[in-house]
């Protein structure tokens, strides 16, 4: 064999024994005949027999989907509306809000009592005053300073009625004079009229969505005669001592009207009772000759009358005049689809502020009635409570002075615990606590303790249309 041969053979080998070792490799490394393809992400899974490669390809993961957050729900539409009674400005209170410069100042007279009142969608009280420039006097002609309006607008008030028994004490002028200084100050009015087209007409009011029309009417005006001006204040009874004579066509024409505006709500605003009922026993308590006996036809035609406007639609009867506090409660009036309609009612809510200083004429409550809107959108009264209150006369801070100050009778003692009152002397405290067992055994039924003291009270006393008026006879009420 020539050495050309030989090289040629060698290079031959060569290439045969590589490829050999090559498949030899291939064999050894992947556990099979080279016609395998084994995946390189794989697990194997040993049976009885052998082990078998079983091709698992691994994914990447889905993400976990954010879990959907379960909505609040909604709160149903509410309102609350505040209610008080008489506003009065005796010549003391007069005296009092005087500032060295002859100006007149009331704002320190509702300092404690405004954050209740701002805290309503819609506050309400009776202005039993005139409002004039000059010449101002108390009772029995009360005639009151712009400033006294100006307060009452810096306390938070909405609106006040003011048709009442002292309407007329400065005359046709004074009922024109009044208007114009609500309209100055802006504070919305009802139940005195400057023409008899006003007469006719409802007062509508909203708060926070609710529509609500008040009628405010009056059970005399202490015997003035106004001749041709008569339009200007609505009279329920057509005889002044005996008020035998209610004037059903006035209060049910002025009720048809109020029902023709369709609004969520109907108030009725009256002045109307007997005064001081439930005082007889007391010191210095006016109308000793009354008998506060079912024979008593005032009595009567007082429960009527306030039956009546219910009667006749109105959901909230919200009364005032006899200068005391009396219970509140609910009534369910049957409907025409033989259901019930809540409607509630105030006999009194007293005197809200005055000069009148035998007990328990110093003593009130602010009124607060919730109004609710359900998912079918009917409107409805939710709820009814009450803040006892308690206006003192005399504050060492400002002494000689007299004082005539609301105050809210749970803080007040509240804040003797704290140490806060420096305008509170020791019988004024102990008169707070008096009040308080009162006020709540009036509105409550039975005095609440005071270790179980809270600033506000709910009113859940109720009975239906067809039982007898639920305003219990003197004999029964705290003030004996």
């Amino acid at each position: 064999m020539s050495l050309k041969s030989y090289r040629m053979w060698l290079i031959i080998f060569s290439v045969v024994a590589a490829a050999i070792v090559a498949v030899a490799a291939v064999l050894v490394f992947s556990g099979g005949s080279p016609s395998e393809v084994t995946p390189v992400l794989a697990v194997q899974q040993e049976t009885e027999d052998s082990y078998e490669v079983e091709p698992v390809f691994l994914e990447e993961p889905e993400p976990t989907p954010e879990p959907t957050p379960t909505p609040e729900p909604t709160p149903p539409p509410t309102a609350r509306l505040a209610f008080v009674g008489d506003i009065m400005c005796h010549i003391e209170q007069l005296n009092a809000a005087q500032l060295s410069s002859g100006e007149y100042d009331f704002n320190y007279v509702f300092r404690y009592i405004a954050p209740y009142i701002q805290s309503a969608d819609f506050s309400i009280g009776n202005l039993e005053t005139t409002l004039v420039r000059n010449n101002y006097a108390g009772w029995p002609l009360f005639r009151s300073p712009k400033a006294l309006a100006e307060a009452l607008v810096e306390a938070g008030f909405d609106m006040v009625t003011t048709g009442n028994n002292h309407s007329f004490d400065a005359g046709v002028a004074g009922v024109r004079s009044t208007i114009e200084i609500l309209n100055e100050v802006g504070l919305p009015y009802t139940g005195t009229y400057l023409t008899p087209e006003c007469r006719d007409e409802i007062t509508v009011f909203e708060a926070n969505g609710f529509s609500f029309a008040i009628v405010n009417m009056t059970m005399h005006k202490n015997g003035i005669c106004l001749g041709e001006n008569n339009y200007m204040v609505k009279v329920i009874y057509l005889d002044l001592i005996e008020q035998s004579t209610i004037d059903y066509e006035l209060i049910r024409e002025t009720m048809a009207r109020a029902r023709a505006l369709e609004t969520d709500f109907i108030i009725v605003s009256p002045h109307i009772g007997i005064e001081y009922y439930g005082t007889m026993n007391r010191q210095g308590a006016g109308h000793r000759n009354d008998i506060f006996e079912r024979s008593d036809t005032r009595w009567h035609n007082w429960m009527r009358t306030l039956e009546l406007f219910i009667e006749e639609g109105a959901d909230m009867v919200m009364n005032h005049h006899p200068h005391t506090l009396l219970p509140a409660e609910f009534v369910y009036v049957p409907t025409d689809d033989g259901t019930h309609r809540r409607a509630f009612m105030a006999y009194s809510m007293a005197n809200f502020v005055s000069g009148q200083r035998t007990q328990p004429r110093e003593t009130s409550a602010v009124f607060y009635v919730d109004v609710t809107r359900d998912e079918s959108g009917d409107a409805y009264i939710s709820a009814a409570s009450y803040v006892p209150v308690w206006v003192r006369q005399h504050d060492p801070t400002r002494a000689p002075q007299l004082c005539f100050t609301v105050l809210p009778v749970t803080e007040m003692l509240r804040r003797t615990q704290d140490g806060e009152t420096p305008d509170l002397r020791a019988q004024d405290i102990e008169r707070l606590r008096v009040v308080h067992n009162d006020v709540t055994h009036m509105l409550s039924g039975e005095p609440i303790p005071l270790e179980d003291a809270d600033y506000e009270y709910p009113i859940t006393r109720s009975r239906t249309m067809d039982q007898y008026p639920g305003l219990p006879l003197w004999g029964t009420l705290p003030w004996r």
